[in-house]
């Protein structure tokens, strides 16, 4: 089969140890936009480098751990060099951990994981799953969720 070129120029940098001068790595992401958006063509969630969820994680530990030190969970810095940070999909999984770092991510909140704005989102969540549940929270739900519990604008 064919290597995807995005793959070959990753493995390039991390084969060298550093960027090569004037490769603009973050176009990556943008010709994957592109491809999606423009030319119509679905790129499967999990494709790597481009999918939806290539760098994506699901587990509370994970993304606590990405909380402590994202180069123990990351193989190299997607946000600096794709401009893709690591996200986390909020399911039965993710627990106190998962939800800070979406709320961080989305809204630059710091509150600590025993925060009770934080925990009444984690228990709508797990509502949700003990009610049978098995999809991930959207983040359309997520929002609704957010602005019940801090507030509208998130002041609380």
């Amino acid at each position: 089969g064919n290597t995807p070129v995005e793959a070959m120029v990753i493995e390039a940098a991390q084969l060298n140890g550093k960027h090569t001068p004037g490769v603009n790595y973050p176009v990556i992401t943008e010709i994957a936009e592109y491809f999606a958006e423009q030319v119509g063509q679905d790129i499967p969630g999990n494709y790597p480098l481009i999918g939806r969820d290539f760098n994506v994680t699901r587990a509370g530990i994970h993304a606590d751990g990405l909380l402590k030190n994202q180069e123990i969970y990351n193989c190299f810095d997607t946000a600096k060099i794709l401009n893709r940070p690591v996200g986390v999909a909020i399911t039965d999984k993710s627990g106190a951990a998962g939800i800070k770092h979406w709320l961080e991510q989305h809204y630059q909140v710091d509150v600590p994981k025993d925060d009770h704005r934080l925990l009444a989102i984690r228990d709508r969540v797990d509502a949700e799953y003990e009610a049978g549940r098995t999809s991930s929270i959207s983040e359309e739900e997520m929002v609704a969720w957010y602005e019940e519990a801090f507030g509208a604008q998130g002041q609380g």
